[in-house]
């Protein structure tokens, strides 16, 4: 029977957002705010934190938050993700939920596993339409284009596709930072080392797409409010506090 796994890279010594993990949405740490919003579906069959920060653990411990101990050498969330993974059945599916998505819905972790389950190489991502100006230039998030299919084609920080003159249809998708993948491939794309544009747009998935390997996404209605930096916590918690 598949089994869905939940599992969170939460790095401390994040370079725009020291302690970002720890941070407090409400009345909670980023994590348990993360954790207690998606302990109760019925179709996650397990969650776990992974770190290599022992204030992370110390906070998981105390509010027991299930976790792993992972080694402090990783070069991206996902390889993180894919050393706690390898003590499962390969035939698992992963969910890469990322620390800094606060806000994810029900309906966005069931796409993502829907989008998973038809996957073609075993990876699958969100992405959702961005008509905000502002946003569309904003280099944290992070845009996407897509073939037919809806197979990924590439990743940019840049708003992407560039619209010479006056070209309405051109519409702009942002990507969701929320991955699965089934087990056996994450831990044979774990083991890739960084590519070209990887590097030079410092977007993980990249890696991916320059091996050749088919990232298959699915569309959901908004995107989710990302914490990229100390301003944006501000605006989370504005956005609670007036809900």
């Amino acid at each position: 029977m598949k089994k869905n796994i939940v599992i969170i890279p939460a790095r401390y010594k994040s370079i725009r957002f020291p302690g970002k993990p720890l941070a407090k949405i409400s009345d909670k740490s980023m994590i348990q705010y993360i954790y207690d919003s998606i302990k109760n579906y019925s179709f996650i069959d397990k969650i776990i934190i992974a770190t290599d920060d022992i204030r992370i653990v110390n906070h998981c411990i105390e509010m027991f938050i299930p976790y792993a101990f992972t080694n402090e050498n990783h070069q991206s969330g996902t390889d993180r993700v894919a050393e706690v993974a390898k003590n499962y059945p390969a035939f698992y599916n992963i969910i890469n939920l990322q620390g800094d998505e606060p806000f994810i819905k029900e309906s966005d972790i069931k796409k993502l596993i829907e989008t998973l389950d038809n996957a073609k190489d075993g990876i699958a991502t969100l992405a959702c339409q961005i008509t905000d100006e502002i946003q569309k230039l904003n280099p944290n998030r992070v845009k996407v284009v897509f073939n037919k299919k809806r197979e990924a084609m590439y990743f940019s920080r840049f708003n992407i596709p560039y619209q010479k003159g006056d070209f309405p249809d051109a519409l702009t998708y942002q990507h969701i930072g929320i991955y699965g993948f089934k087990n056996e491939v994450l831990q044979t794309i774990s083991k890739l080392p960084p590519g070209f544009y990887e590097r030079a747009e410092s977007l993980e998935q990249l890696r991916w797409l320059e091996e050749g390997l088919t990232v298959n996404l699915g569309f959901v209605e908004e995107s989710l409010f990302s914490i990229d930096t100390p301003e944006d916590l501000i605006e989370a918690n504005r956005k609670i506090n007036n809900n």
